[in-house]
């Protein structure tokens, strides 16, 4: 019976995950820390260099395209194309379990994020959904009473971006204004006070947010705003607000010295912001985690020699990471479990080094606490503008039809013309093949996307 039950896992493993010589498309690789099953790869040994996990399962096509891969202390999250919200990991009373679980009674979910010990989705109308620990009023339910299955968060409406914290929650709506809730022992919700939110309060302090980021891990927020201008508030006990010896701002205050940012995260006791392709970096640097080749503490920013990136996470713990224009994965910090993925022995590293082992480009990381995940083959949502003029066209290549036309009108564009070809190999039925204009091709709000989409034969698949 043990050797019968041995055979039905590794039989459960391979449907979830397809084997590499017939992968295409989008997956995702992970390393350093396993030991709650954060991979997702039906393990919980740890790996030093990167690992091929695969692709999210899907239905009715056996697995579908990634959209998203996130991890945060002892659990990790995706999100499929068709809109499908997947757990794996450790999270009590929520999910135990080394391979993908699917969230059931979630709509279609553009985007999630997890925090400590609870998760945010973002409905694609622009609604919030929420679950796990409610210790800390995190959930914005008006209550303390933790949930194992989404809830809708009451009173938000026309969001655009949410992000789960250590044990508050923010969120930004469409006008640029922010929400937030849960825990305020820190003023880590910006609000003026140190009242914790069981519900959802408007930030006064701050306008015209394109994205705002609670720590994963901390107690202290971010927020950047369309003129490139970047601001935090919460605890400043490591400098983590680079505004200097200030202890804490109980309100949003603009960080001097970074103009024209493109992004900016914070970390547990740490902030990353990227402008023009530069890191800028601030707060408790043990462990070398803010990459400029010290160990020193910063309370302002200072220019990393890292430089070409379009993304960088500082983690929940003290390990780092980034990607580069060409797609190239670079870590630093701390190494223990193997997070910087390297092969290392050393301890930890003060300045980047890149991640061999990867064969594709990859588009997005994600760093927990000695966890990283790294999605390749898609090309991230480009950052919000507010009001637009003019909007990219989104990659909708190899996406199902239905996925496709949601993202081209959530983008604020229409679908033009939808031709149809006889795909009579059945590799991509229902899967758009092409597109025009091309993806990131710059358009004016409603403009047409022609789409090309196989279909199957009338006779049987091959």
């Amino acid at each position: 019976m043990r050797f019968l039950a041995a055979v039905l896992a590794v039989v459960a493993a391979l449907a979830a995950f397809t084997p590499e010589p017939q992968w295409t498309g989008v997956k995702f690789w992970a390393w350093g820390l396993n030991s709650s099953g954060q991979f997702g790869n039906a393990t919980t040994a740890d790996s030093p260099v990167p690992t091929l996990v695969g692709r999210l399962p899907g239905r009715p096509h056996g697995s579908a395209r990634i959209r998203q891969v996130a991890t945060g202390g002892t659990f990790s999250a995706g999100i499929n194309d068709r809109g499908v919200v997947f757990l794996w990991g450790e999270l009590p009373g929520v999910v135990s379990s080394t391979t993908p679980r699917e969230v059931t009674g979630l709509p279609f979910v553009s985007s999630v994020s997890v925090g400590d010990r609870h998760v945010l989705a973002l409905d694609s109308d622009g609604t919030v959904w929420a679950w796990g620990d409610n210790t800390y009023r995190q959930l914005g339910d008006g209550t303390t009473v933790s949930r194992p299955i989404p809830i809708q968060v009451p009173g938000l409406t026309g969001v655009r971006g949410v992000s789960a914290g250590y044990r508050h929650s923010l969120a930004v709506k469409t006008d640029g204004t922010v929400w937030a809730w849960g825990h305020n022992g820190f003023a880590e919700l910006g609000d003026g006070t140190t009242v914790n939110r069981p519900t959802p309060v408007r930030l006064t302090g701050v306008s015209d947010v394109l994205t705002a980021h609670a720590s994963r891990s901390g107690v202290h927020s971010a927020a950047l705003k369309s003129d490139g201008t970047v601001w935090t508030w919460g605890s400043n006990a490591s400098g983590q607000l680079g505004i200097g010896a200030a202890p804490r701002s109980y309100v949003p205050v603009r960080v001097p010295g970074v103009v024209n940012a493109q992004m900016v995260l914070p970390g547990e006791r740490s902030t990353f912001a990227i402008a023009e392709g530069r890191l800028y970096a601030w707060g408790d640097n043990t462990s070398g985690r803010l990459g400029d080749g010290t160990t020193l503490p910063r309370r302002t920013p200072v220019v990393t020699p890292i430089a070409n990136l379009t993304w960088a996470d500082p983690g929940t713990g003290g390990t780092s990471a980034g990607v580069t224009a060409d797609g190239t994965v670079l870590t630093w910090g701390d190494n223990t479990h193997g997070a910087l993925g390297t092969g290392s022995a050393a301890p930890y590293e003060t300045t980047a080094h890149p991640v061999a082992g990867l064969t594709s480009r990859v588009s997005t990381i994600s760093v927990g606490r000695s966890t990283a995940l790294a999605l390749v083959g898609n090309q991230p949502d480009p950052t919000p503008t507010s009001p637009p003029t003019v909007v990219p066209v989104p990659d909708v290549t190899g996406l199902f039809e239905d996925t496709a036309i949601t993202r081209i009108t959530g983008a604020g564009l229409t679908v033009g013309s939808v031709t149809y070809w006889v795909d009579r190999l059945c590799n991509e039925v229902d899967q758009v093949t092409a597109q025009d204009p091309a993806p990131g091709v710059l358009v004016p709000p409603g403009h047409e996307v022609n789409l090309t989409v196989a279909t199957a034969p009338d006779g049987p698949c091959p």
